[in-house]
């Protein structure tokens, strides 16, 4: 539907206006055809206006209420304010992702919501050890079928750090972390379990990293 401009409620107007010689149509000069001209500027810029407020209602394509949209959804929150590439693009990205997401608790949601942000990851699940075990399961108590690892392949946020010979004597023999992906995983991961996370090393080409995904689905 196209917007009714200015000139077309002038016309409509002087349309409306009684016959008769007291009712100049033609005369934009009288004081008549200068109310009309002001009245159709109005009724034009709130025809626009109500157009930009429908279009509002959609948080595709809101501009003026967009953070509005971001506060009603609570956004950005202490996982996004951890991103360095949390701009107005991913942020609506994220907002309608967040409006449409119902969550699940299979790994596929997990390692889903991981690729939004760049990162590929694989999830180790652990089984209590029994008789049906095989020589290479880990020898696991009933406790840890609660416990879930998330082994980061790729990040841009991730930092993995090893103690040299050039570093402090109380400097730890090995370090890492990403507080996005961890916020995140923590954030939707089940309330009754416990979860870790584990990281390769970047330097490693990506047909190592694929192949110790490989290995990880299949023995999952």
């Amino acid at each position: 539907m196209e917007l009714t401009t200015q000139a077309e409620y002038a016309r409509m107007l002087k349309q409306l206006l009684p016959p008769g010689p007291a009712w100049p149509r033609g005369d934009a000069t009288s004081l008549m055809g200068m109310m009309i001209e002001v009245w159709a500027e109005e009724f034009s810029r709130v025809d626009s206006r109500v157009r930009t407020l429908m279009r509002e209602a959609d948080p595709r394509f809101a501009v003026e209420t967009f953070e509005n949209w971001l506060d009603d959804w609570g956004l950005p929150d202490d996982c996004i304010r951890a991103w360095s590439s949390a701009n107005q693009t991913t942020l609506r990205t994220l907002l309608m992702y967040k409006i449409k997401n119902i969550g699940r608790q299979d790994r596929s949601y997990f390692v889903e919501l991981a690729e939004m942000f760049g990162y590929r990851i694989v999830i180790d699940e652990f089984r209590q050890h029994s008789v049906q075990s095989t020589s290479m399961d880990a020898v696991c108590g009933e406790n840890w079928r609660h416990i879930w690892r998330v082994d980061v392949m790729t990040g841009a946020g991730s930092v993995m750090g090893y103690h040299n010979t050039l570093g402090p004597v109380n400097e730890a023999l090995a370090w890492w972390g990403d507080r996005l992906i961890e916020c995140l995983i923590k954030r939707y991961a089940p309330a009754h379990t416990d979860l870790y996370f584990g990281y390769y090393s970047f330097k490693d080409d990506a047909e190592d990293i694929n192949l110790q995904m490989m290995r990880r689905k299949i023995n999952g």
